[in-house]
C-alpha cells in the first residue's frame, strides 16, 4: 500500500519566537507549514522578560507601538556604586510581549502557514516515512521542536534536555512618573547569584526582576525593598507576574535527528553570559527555516548539520559563566567596582557586544 501524502512540509512545536521565525521562513519557500501551541491564543503565559537588543530588531522588526527604546545601562555594585553605560550606535527595546508575539503569530499567517492555539504535543508516531502527530494525526515530514526550555519533543524523541539553567521571576509594576529612561542592573550575589537584578520603564509598566541559579530561590519582593533608595517600587501594585526558566549550558550536543530539529531555547540557543535568547531564536529560528527548506526540497544537508556549523562557540563567554557561578562574591564585586577602566570594559562587553 502506498502511504498517503503528509499534510505538511513541516509541523512546529511552539508558537514563540523561534518558531514563528522558522515558520515564516519556509512558509516563503513554499513549504506547507503548521504551527501548534497548547497555550490557548499568542503571550497567553509570558515567561521572558521581552528585552530586545538592536540584532533581534534587524532580524525581524517589531513594530514601533510595541516598543520602548532604551539607550542607556546603568549597572550597580551590591552597595549600589554604579556605573552607566551608553554607545551611539546601540540600543535596547522593552516591548509589549503579548502584543509583540500576535503581531508576529499574524505575520506569519499572512506568509501561509497554519498556526493553531490549544493543541497540545503529545508526541509523535512514524508512519510511512512520515511523522504523525498523536493529537491530531495529521502527518508531517518534518519536526520541529520550539516549545521551550523544557521541550516535549526533546523528550518524546531521546534527544539532549536543558540540565543547566537559571530561574527567573519578574513583575511588571504600575508606571513610575518619571522613571530613569535606563535598564537598571544590579549586580549582587546574595539576591541574585549567577545572574542579576533588574528594573526598566517598559511599555505601561515598570518591569522588575531577578534570575539565578537554579539551587537560589528568587526573593523579589526582598529584592524590591533592597533597591527602594534608587527606584520606588515596594508601594507599586503589581500588574503582572511571570516566571520561567533559562537554559544557559549552550547549543545541545543531541538537538536534531534525521527528520527532527530543536531550534529556540529547546536546543539550548541562548547566551551562556548575558542569558538572552530572543535575538538567537530568531537568527536560528530563520536559519533552520532555511535548512529545513533546502533539505525538503533539493536534497540538502541534515538542517541540524547547518546549526551547528552556524552556532557561534564564544568560547570566552562559557568561561565568563563558569567564572561567574564560581568566584564572584559582594567583596569582589565591590572591587571590580573600584576600578573604572575594568568595570567599564567588563560591563561594556557584555552588554554591548555586537556578537552576542
Amino acid at each position: 500500500m502506498v502511504p498517503s501524502a503528509p499534510d505538511y512540509d513541516i509541523a512546529i512545536v511552539g508558537a514563540s519566537f523561534a518558531g514563528l521565525a522558522c515558520a515564516r521562513e519556509a512558509a516563503r519557500r513554499d513549504l506547507r507549514v503548521l504551527v501548534v501551541d497548547r497555550l490557548r491564543a499568542p503571550g497567553d503565559k509570558i515567561h521572558t522578560t521581552g528585552i530586545l537588543v538592536k540584532e533581534a530588531q534587524d532580524e525581524w522588526a517589531a513594530p514601533s507601538h510595541l516598543v520602548r527604546q532604551i539607550k542607556r545601562v546603568r549597572v550597580y555594585s551590591p552597595s549600589h556604586r554604579s556605573l552607566a553605560l551608553e554607545r551611539d550606535d546601540y540600543f535596547f527595546l522593552a516591548t509589549d510581549t503579548q502584543g509583540l508575539l500576535n503581531h508576529l503569530t499574524e505575520e506569519v499567517r499572512a506568509e501561509g502557514v497554519e498556526v493553531r492555539f490549544g493543541e497540545a504535543f503529545e508526541g509523535a508516531a512514524r508512519e510511512g516515512g512520515y511523522l504523525a502527530l498523536r493529537n491530531s494525526g495529521l502527518k508531517c515530514r518534518f519536526l520541529v521542536g520550539a516549545d521551550g526550555a523544557r521541550s516535549q519533543v526533546a523528550s518524546s524523541f531521546g534527544l539532549d534536555r536543558n540540565v543547566k539553567y537559571l530561574k527567573g521571576v519578574e513583575y511588571a509594576l504600575e508606571p513610575i512618573e518619571g522613571m530613569e529612561k535606563s535598564l537598571h542592573c544590579f549586580i549582587d550575589p546574595e539576591f541574585a547569584p549567577g545572574y542579576i537584578g533588574w528594573a526598566l520603564p517598559g511599555l505601561g509598566v515598570v518591569q522588575v526582576g531577578l534570575a539565578c541559579q537554579r539551587s537560589h530561590t528568587p526573593d523579589l519582593e526582598g529584592f524590591m525593598r533592597h533597591i527602594d533608595a534608587h527606584i520606588q517600587l515596594s508601594d507599586r501594585p503589581i500588574v503582572e507576574k511571570r516566571g520561567g526558566i533559562i537554559p544557559i549550558g549552550g547549543l545541545l550536543k543531541r538537538f536534531y535527528l534525521d527528520n527532527v530539529l530543536l531550534v529556540g531555547d529547546a536546543a539550548g540557543m541562548v547566551s551562556p553570559l548575558t542569558a538572552g535568547g530572543i535575538h538567537r531564536a530568531y537568527r536560528f529560528g530563520r536559519l533552520a527555516g532555511v535548512a529545513i527548506a533546502e533539505h525538503l526540497l533539493e536534497g540538502g544537508p541534515n538542517p541540524g548539520v547547518i546549526l551547528r556549523k552556524a552556532y557561534p562557540n564564544h568560547a570566552w563567554k562559557h568561561l565568563a559563566r563558569w567564572s561567574y557561578d564560581q568566584l564572584p562574591s559582594r567583596s569582589m564585586v565591590e572591587a571590580a567596582f573600584r576600578v573604572p577602566g575594568v568595570s567599564n570594559w567588563l560591563a561594556g562587553k557584555v552588554f554591548f557586544d555586537a556578537k552576542r
